[in-house]
Formats: structure tokens, sequence, C-alpha cells
């Protein structure tokens, strides 16, 4: 469920950190020693300028009578190692930019702020929130620990002209497997693929469709269970979902072949260049579509149906650091940015789509493309999410890898996942 993409064992956190579990000083509410109650500092790995997030920054600030002050953050993996040392050695902001991967290993290291405190204290409706997202920061002793702000879930993207030109049935344009099966799906991108010229889907260069289809083949827990010890990615009903989603390049050749895939981004781009007629994707990528593409129409649909029809949602999260200066402040400021006001400014600008109901529900069908752009903010109630573990990062290190073995067609899902499932089994519970 990563929306950064870059992975860090524990081990490593840990010797950035030069700290063991557990050694944080505790830090309650009612802000730190030396806060600055009128400003709170904030970093985020990309620039806010020009961003609906920073208009949103703005209203905060305009409304609340502080000051935002920016942190300067590198991007890529030097944020990562920013981030641990300024945890380390308590310099961090009074909010940051947190990569879902770490959430558990830094809560359980007692790195970051417990905000239910907060949440109880100002009353908070859940119910108010996209559900399972919000929960996202809730830890198994009670904590939580990050904040959701919005979600970018994953749709099919798909090429109108192709569907129209092949004679093929649209997707629907709403959550419905009526005629939206896998089966289905693979029947359409049998129809769509034109030798040497372009395929008709691709599924498996996003990897959030491990825990989507896993699920929606009718395994819940996805790739791993419920309690974060067990790897089960390589249960039947998993690896079944893995070998379909392979089956489409090695049996079926209506997908492109792994080895063309090994660029950042490239699904995207051989969508926009015509080369693939539907694709798996995240909201994030609407802005760069309706960029780039020009010479066709596109549109979305929910992903196709099996047992269930769910999707998993790339999340927006911050978190507070223990020993923030200003926690106060801190949370009146992930509070703004949950709620209806920022919400709004949010899903006017098209960031992502926001955690607070209300706004999310403001994002309807448009001229613009994709038309049924509404099907993103009724993904909050289709959502999966992959349960937390303590090594998400090193678990992830072993299997992918792995899994080009069985993406390149060497191999079938069942071994490989089957193989690795002792060593990270070994991780999850060590």
């Amino acid at each position: 469920m990563s929306i950064y993409g870059k992975e860090i064992t524990r081990s490593r956190f840990l010797k950035g950190m030069g700290l063991a579990a557990g050694s944080f000083a505790l830090a309650g509410c009612g802000g730190g020693a030396g806060s600055n109650a009128n400003e709170v500092t904030f970093m985020n790995w990309e620039q806010t300028e020009g961003t609906p997030l920073a208009e949103a920054l703005k209203a905060f600030e305009k409304k609340s009578g502080m000051k935002v002050v920016m942190q300067p953050a590198p991007q890529g993996d030097a944020y990562d190692t920013k981030q641990r040392t300024m945890l380390s050695s308590g310099t961090g902001p009074d909010v940051m930019r947190i990569n879902d991967d770490f959430v558990r290993g830094y809560s359980n290291d007692g790195a970051l702020l417990d905000l239910s405190e907060y949440i109880e204290k100002d009353n908070l409706d859940r119910s108010e929130y996209i559900q399972p997202s919000f929960t996202f920061g809730e830890q198994p002793d009670g904590s939580h620990t990050a904040w959701t702000v919005g979600i970018e879930p994953r749709l099919i993207f798909y090429n109108v002209d192709m569907f129209e030109e092949a004679g093929v049935a649209l997707p629907p344009s709403e959550w419905t497997g009526k005629n939206w099966s896998w089966d289905d799906l693979l029947n359409s991108a049998r129809e769509l693929t034109v030798e040497d010229d372009h395929y008709g889907t691709l599924i498996y260069f996003d990897t959030g469709y491990e825990q989507t289809f896993t699920v929606n083949n009718g395994f819940a827990p996805g790739i791993y269970s419920e309690n974060g010890k067990e790897f089960t990615l390589s249960s039947p009903k998993a690896v079944e979902a893995v070998q379909w989603a392979t089956d489409l390049t090695c049996k079926h050749g209506v997908q492109p072949p792994w080895s063309q895939l090994q660029q950042e981004s490239i699904d995207s781009q051989l969508f926009a260049q015509g080369k693939v007629a539907m694709i798996f994707g995240t909201y994030g990528i609407v802005p760069y579509l309706r960029q780039t593409v020009t010479d066709f129409a596109w549109d979305v649909a929910p992903p196709p149906a099996k047992v269930e029809q769910k999707t998993e949602a790339s999340v927006i999260i911050f978190s507070v650091p223990q020993g923030a200066k200003n926690p106060d402040g801190a949370w009146k400021l992930l509070k703004f940015l949950g709620g209806p006001e920022a919400g709004k400014i949010l899903a006017d600008g098209r960031a992502f789509i926001p955690i607070n109901r209300e706004a999310a529900d403001t994002i309807t069908a448009t001229d613009d493309p994709p038309q049924n752009i509404n099907l993103f903010a009724e993904a909050a109630d289709h959502l999966t999410a992959t349960n937390q573990t303590n090594a998400t990062g090193e678990a992830r290190n072993i299997y992918r890898p792995a899994l080009d073995e069985v993406y390149n067609c060497e191999a079938s899902a069942q071994d490989v996942l089957s193989s690795v499932k002792p060593r990270i089994d070994d991780l999850l519970t060590g």
C-alpha cells in the first residue's frame, strides 16, 4: 500500500536511530518545552507550493491565526534518512509526511505521538471519515499514531476510443460486477489486443493488485494476517489471484511482458501512448493523463469483480513526532486538514480524495476526463487495506523480487510464494 515505494529494514531503522525500542521520551498533550504556540513546523517530501495542499495550509493559517513554517526536505531516500535523523535527535518538525510502510515500526519504537487523546478530547465522529483509511493509524496497543488526510483509490483506466473501435462494450460506470468480472476483463482484453501494436490490459505493474485481487478472489486477509504475524499471500486464493494476473501475459498474451515494464510510471506512459487499452492505477495519475492525453477519450471503471469487488487505496498520511515542540498546534493542523473545509479545497484541486466524507462526496461526474471521476469517491465504500506488520518493508524486499521469476513466466506463483513464506514469517514474528 505504499505510495512512496521506499523501503527500509527494521534493523536499518534502529541502527540509523541509534536507539532501542521504547527509548523515546513520551510527550503528552499540552506542548513541549520551548514551543511556539503560534507556529507549526511542517515537512513534506513533495514541493507544496502551487498545490491544493498549500492552499489548504493557507486556509488553516487564516482560520487559526497560526503560521505554518515549511521545513526544507530532500526527496527520495534522502527524505527517509533525514526523517530518521530528526526523530533520533528530537529535532523533528511538528508535522511530517510519513511513508505508510514505516508507521507500525516507528510506532512500536515510540517515535510517533499518540493522537488518541486529542481525538477523544475533541469527540470526533469517526463516521465522518472514510473507513478503513481513517483507522489506518490505529495501533494494536490502542494508540493512534498516524493521521490520514486523503486517499488515492485504484481503478481501471480505459481507452474509450479503443473499446469503441473494437466494438467492445464499455466497462460499467458504477460499482457493479454485472458484466464486469475477471472473465469479462480478460475477454475484453483479448478483443482489444492488437499484435505488434497494443495490449488489452496491464494489471500486475501496480503492486496494489496484490491486495485488491486477492481480497476480490475471496481471501479477506490479503497479503498478511490480521495480526501481522503471518505472510498470507502464499495462501491458495491469494496465489490464484497472483497467477491470474500473471497469466494475462504468460498464458493469454494480452498484457505487456514484465521485461518491458522496468521503468517507473511506465504503466501510465504506455496508456498515454495508446499502447495499452486498460491499466490498473491510482487516482494520482489523473493529473498526468489530463495533461498528456489529447488524442483519445479515456475514462475509469471499478476493478472487475469476483467474490468481492474491492480496491486498495494509497494513503496520504502525516504524523507528529515524539518531542514535537508544538503538539497542540500540530493536532489543530491535522484536524483541519482532515475536516470538511480543507477537504473541499483538496477535492476541488483534484489533489486526492479527502478523508472527510462530506468533502469527498463533492467530487462528482465532470465533462473533463475521466467522466466517471465520482467512482474514486465512491471507492470509499469498497476499500480493502493491507494488514500492517512490524516488517512490511523487509517482507516486500523478499517476495517482490522473487515474483520476478513468476512475472517472467519462469515459475509458478505457488512455488515462489511458498518458498519465501518461511523467511517472511520469521521476520514478521521476530
